[in-house]
């Protein structure tokens, strides 16, 4: 049987091209990878589409005519192979930002990795898939939200306020959320006081070379409660783009030493 080859074009959200581009050169059956706009990606792939099937970073999937360049979307490529079933509520993080906020994480193997504002547990699951070795745990003051959050993954799960979080100091190596920024959920008024609570927190729970990945359409906001709070700073952000949403990921270092850890019980 002849070996197949198919021209794609692949869809992503706005701000997440270069990282599927990464991924994709990464891929042995895959070849002649270009960007074709913004939230497009052109490629070639010989012979089966497993290696393509098991990356998460884009939406949908079109067939490219190589002879006139016309291209037929044939709709969300193995979506259930790729993502499961995943519990969701109306202001879940979309799956493909929440693989982006993943990657920016750095996350390596045996990392303890945060969301304390978890929802239903989709950028936890990110995380999983990205790093099985992962620890992954999460918070959020939404028990209707944690209970979904159990269905989607297995892992602990705390009602808590992400303003007094209940873990040691020292003890987080990534946090990754998507913050409430008052679309669907939280208000502007409301982050006047949450954004700074949290991010002392943040800074009290994360390890010495701990990361962070925040992202918010209250981006204003955000860099002040940062540039106030003294102990961390923005070393990246991106902008991204979907349905109608034009959030930014920042990602925070430190900018000072961790604080001394807390004794091995866990108390603050």
């Amino acid at each position: 049987m002849p070996r197949v080859t198919n021209h794609l074009v692949l869809r992503t959200i706005n701000g997440a091209a270069d990282l599927l581009i990464e991924e994709l050169r990464a891929m042995p059956s895959i070849h002649s990878i270009h960007q074709l706009s913004v939230a497009t990606v052109a490629c070639t792939v010989d012979g089966p589409l497993d290696e393509l099937i098991s990356c998460a970073l884009y939406s949908t999937i079109a067939v490219r005519e190589p002879t006139d360049g016309s291209i037929v979307e044939i709709g969300s490529m193995a979506w259930m192979r790729r993502f499961g079933w995943v519990e969701r509520l109306p202001w879940s993080t979309n799956l493909i930002v929440a693989e982006v906020l993943v990657r920016l994480a750095k996350i390596r193997p045996g990392h303890r990795v945060l969301d304390p504002f978890c929802g239903t547990g989709t950028i936890l699951r990110a995380v999983r898939r990205r790093e099985p070795s992962a620890l992954v745990v999460g918070t959020d003051r939404d028990p209707k939200a944690l209970d979904l959050a159990a269905r989607n993954l297995s892992g602990p799960l705390s009602q808590a306020a992400a303003e007094s979080l209940p873990f040691a100091t020292g003890s987080v190596d990534r946090v990754v959320a998507n913050l409430p920024f008052g679309k669907q959920v939280g208000s502007h008024r409301g982050n006047r006081t949450l954004y700074p609570s949290a991010l002392d927190e943040l800074d009290r729970v994360l390890t010495a070379d701990g990361r962070a990945v925040l992202l918010t359409e209250d981006k204003r906001l955000l860099h002040t409660a940062i540039e106030r709070q003294g102990g961390l700073k923005v070393v990246r952000q991106r902008l991204l783009k979907y349905n109608g949403a034009t959030p930014t990921a920042y990602v925070l270092s430190r900018t000072r030493p961790a604080r001394t850890t807390a004794s091995s019980n866990g108390d603050r």
